[in-house]
Order: structure tokens, then C-alpha cells, then sequence
């Protein structure tokens, strides 16, 4: 018996030995902190192109007529819109048909602060590199700026800027000249709605990235693991590529998948969950992606997953056929929802689909925004976004024209969070009777508690072209069945 044991245990031992070589061989050996190829983008677009930022000058300039344009740094991403300049402190300020008609005032450089901050591109680097026509030191600011700019009654100015608003004032007051103040944010942020050639290539990129940090999740995730872990090995991948998270990174599972906004990412992961995850990485342009999958932590849907996996997949399907020019804003949000309320409808979740506050019980957002510098980017919708539910289920509000060169998401989503059947009253007690309540709650508990805990969104990144639609992100598994292929091992 010993001996038997014994022998046992030798074979088992060699075939382990045997295995491991192989796998070895296999395998490419890699160096400490080294990924496989498989998961670095190599970049082809650079992270600043002077070409790109002339020309959006220029296009504001032709808008302005005569009237001069100042933002500073305070705007954060408008001033980067317009100047490409990544210094915190600076002033742009453009003067349209001036022989010099793009200005800055920048931060000089400084030995002793290069020491402890770096070296700043001080007013040859804004010349230089950033292609303004002068530069002058921001110490100069309050003496210079009022001078060349008197004469002029009105200039645009961004709402942010209320330290150049105060100069201007000051100097009001004391020369008696009368200044009209214009805001320049509508201006410049319907400027970015449309992204040019060279912003399309760093939303590509960022996708790329996102898209091998959502690969990799998908190959190494595992019951047992943190949300933060998985976390980790996102924003891992980010940085590897020289990239950085583009908003705070959700990584939710079981029960924090049906909170839309789960950021605290603290939470074992059991088997037999799902797993949703709500990431984008940054360009080195600061173009951010925004990307979310749902995943069975385990490899494999359950029936209850994949019946709700399945319906938002197929109302993403429905949404982006209506994603292309000849359709407004909203028309893929109202085709999506359709297909949302009816799948709802006969699962015995909604009893009534003419009853307004039944599904949006169950439809919490819109399914696209714009992407760009931030990740919910600036720029018209045709309605108030802040107002879900005027517009998310009234197939009437329809908003703007759909333009080539537009970048958004689509990502429609089900989020069957328990217990939440116990609120009706605090939701919807001013749309609805207590008895009405309490029989919608009696009647689609007993299906609701089936799919209780189960929250769900898919979301891609699509560019308008002019025939239709490019899916940035749509290499990606995305059908139920080509996520559990991808996550096979």
C-alpha cells in the first residue's frame, strides 16, 4: 500500500514537472513589471498637435467677428481646448483680425522653482511650442491686458475666469471705460461637441487601452479577489501604457453592480456573480474613453443573468442603429428603452407599459452622452440632460440633429437592486395611490426576488460618421456568448 502511495505520488510529481516545462516554453519569459504584448498599445498619434489647436483658434476667431476672447487655465479643459498649453497657471487671449492674433501670459521660468516643480515652458515655450504669436509673464498680466484691450466695448469672456473679470472691472472703474462681457463657455464648448481628426485618434487610443484593460480583466479575474484588486489590475494596465484613469474606476459585484455610481470598490467577489465594469483610460491628450462590461465572475451566465444580459444586450443593438446622421440625440435612447420596457413587459416586471412611473421604476438614465476631455463631455444636447425624467421616456423630446464627427456612448442598463420594491412610496408616492403601489409591488415581487441582486450595463464608444457609425470599442466580446468564449481558460 506505501508502495503504491508512494509511486503514486511520483507520477504525479514528474507530470506536475512536466507540465510546468512545457507551459514554460511556451510562454514568453518575461521581466519584472514586463506585460505580454497582447496588452500594450504601441501610440501612433502624438499627444499634442500644433496643427490641430491653430485650427480650433482659428474656427473660434472666424465666430468672434471683432470682439476679443480671454480664458485662462482656471477654464481646465476649455483653455487646454484652445491652447494645448499643460501648465496650471496661464491666459490665452485670442484677437481676432490682429496682426497677432493669439497671445499668452504664462508663468516665467524660474531655477530655483524648476528644483521643485520642473522646469516651465516660460514665455519662449509658449511661442515655441504652443505657437503664440507673444507671450508675456503672468506677473505682467493686470498692466498689459487693460491696455490692449482698450478701445474695445465688448469681449467674451469664460464664466470661470473671475480673477480676469476683476482686473478688467478694476480698470473699468478707474478709466471710466465701459466693457460688455459676453460668456465664451456656449461658444467653445459647441466647438468641442465635434471632434476633429487628430481628437478622433486620442479617443482611439484611450479606447485601445480600456479595451486590453477590460481583456485582461477577463482573463485573470477570479472568485475570491477584492474589487479593488481588480481595480488594481485595471489601472495597472493604464499605466503601463502611459495612460491614467480618466474618472474614478467602477468595479462592481453581486449587489454593487445595481449601483450605477459604485466607486468605493472594497467588496469580495463571490462565485456564481456578476461582475460590472465602468472604466476609461486617459490619452497622453487627455481624451478619456468610457467603457462597461458586465462579466460572470465565474465564466458562465446563470439563466437569470443572462436573461437580463441578453435584453440590454439587444436594446444596445437597437440604440445604435439609430446612431448616424438623419437621427436626433434621443432617437437611440427612445429605440433602446422600447426594447427595455417591452423585454420587462414580458418577464412579468411591468405590468402596465403605459403607466409612466412602472418603467422608470426600472430606467434610470439616458443611454448616451458625449465623450472627449471629460468623460461626460460639454456641448448642446437639445434638452436639459439634468432633467431625466422629462426626456428619458417622452419620445417627443427628441433633442439635436446627429453630426458626423460626434463621439458618445451608448450604454443602456437594468439594475434589479433588492429590496427596492419596499421604496414604491418614497419614489413614486406623489404619482401614484398607495393602493396602486401595493398592487404593482404584489403583483411582480414574486418575479422581481428571481432576479433580485442582477444589475447590468453595456456600454460602448461610437463616432457619427457621415454613412452612419463606427463602434470604437466594438472588437470587444459584447454578446453573453462571446464574453463567456473570452473568458474561458
Amino acid at each position: 500500500m506505501k508502495k503504491t502511495l508512494f509511486t503514486f505520488i511520483i507520477a504525479v510529481t514528474l507530470g506536475l514537472a512536466v507540465f510546468l516545462t512545457i507551459k514554460s516554453l511556451s510562454e514568453p519569459c518575461l521581466a519584472p513589471g514586463e506585460l505580454p504584448g497582447l496588452f500594450i498599445h504601441e501610440p501612433e498619434v502624438p499627444e499634442y498637435d500644433p496643427a490641430s489647436f491653430a485650427r480650433r483658434r482659428q474656427e473660434i476667431m472666424d465666430q468672434l467677428g471683432p470682439t476679443p476672447l480671454l480664458v485662462s487655465a482656471t477654464a481646465a479643459n476649455d483653455f487646454y481646448y484652445l491652447t494645448g498649453f499643460d501648465e496650471y497657471q496661464g491666459v490665452a487671449v485670442l484677437l481676432p483680425g490682429d496682426p497677432k492674433p493669439f497671445r499668452m501670459f504664462v508663468t516665467p521660468r524660474n531655477p530655483a522653482d524648476a528644483m521643485w516643480t520642473g522646469e516651465r515652458h516660460g514665455t519662449e515655450g509658449a511661442m515655441k511650442k504652443f505657437g503664440a504669436d507673444t507671450a508675456y509673464v503672468m506677473n505682467d498680466l493686470a498692466e498689459i491686458l487693460p491696455r490692449r484691450l482698450s478701445g474695445d466695448e465688448k469681449i467674451f469672456l469664460h464664466s470661470r475666469d473671475t480673477r480676469l473679470r476683476e482686473i478688467l472691472e478694476g480698470w473699468q472703474r478707474e478709466t471710466g471705460q465701459t466693457l460688455t462681457f459676453q460668456e465664451a463657455d456656449s461658444l467653445i464648448h459647441e466647438q468641442r461637441v465635434i471632434k476633429d481628426a487628430w481628437e478622433i485618434a486620442q479617443l482611439e487610443q484611450a479606447v485601445a487601452v480600456t479595451g486590453k484593460a477590460h481583456s485582461w480583466i477577463m482573463k485573470t479575474m477570479a472568485p475570491g479577489q477584492r474589487e479593488y484588486e481588480v481595480q488594481a489590475d485595471i489601472e495597472y494596465i493604464f499605466g503601463k501604457n502611459g495612460m491614467t484613469p480618466g474618472f474614478a474606476s467602477i468595479v462592481g459585484s453581486g449587489p454593487n453592480a445595481t449601483i450605477l455610481h459604485h466607486i468605493r470598490n472594497d467588496r469580495k467577489i463571490n462565485d456564481g456573480e456578476l461582475l460590472l465594469v465602468d472604466i476609461g483610460a486617459a490619452s497622453r491628450g487627455r481624451y478619456t474613453a468610457d467603457i462597461t462590461r458586465t462579466y460572470p465572475v465565474n465564466g458562465q451566465f446563470t439563466p437569470e443573468q443572462r436573461t437580463i444580459y441578453d435584453l440590454v444586450y439587444q436594446a444596445s443593438e437597437t440604440g445604435l442603429e439609430k446612431m448616424k446622421p438623419g437621427f436626433k440625440m434621443l432617437d437611440c435612447n427612445h429605440a433602446a428603452n422600447r426594447v427595455l420596457v417591452q423585454g420587462l413587459y414580458e418577464l412579468g416586471l411591468i405590468p402596465d407599459t403605459t403607466v409612466w412611473w412602472q418603467k422608470r421604476f426600472y430606467i434610470q438614465h439616458r443611454v448616451n452622452h458625449y465623450i472627449g476631455l471629460s468623460v461626460h463631455d460639454v456641448g448642446d444636447y437639445g434638452f436639459d440632460p439634468a432633467q431625466r425624467d422629462e426626456h428619458i421616456l417622452t419620445p417627443e423630446i427628441r433633442g439635436r440633429d446627429l453630426e458626423p464627427g460626434m463621439v458618445m456612448t451608448m450604454e443602456p442598463g437594468l439594475y434589479l437592486q433588492k429590496n427596492r420594491l419596499d421604496y414604491l412610496v418614497e419614489l413614486f408616492g406623489h404619482l401614484a395611490t398607495p393602493e396602486e403601489l401595493d398592487a404593482f409591488a404584489k403583483q411582480v415581487r414574486p418575479v422581481y426576488e428571481k432576479y433580485a441582486g442582477i444589475g447590468v450595463r453595456i456600454e460602448d464608444n461610437v463616432l457619427i460618421t457621415e454613412n452612419g457609425n463606427k463602434v470604437l470599442s466594438g472588437y470587444l466580446p459584447k454578446t453573453s456568448e462571446e464574453i463567456e468564449a473570452a473568458m474561458r481558460r
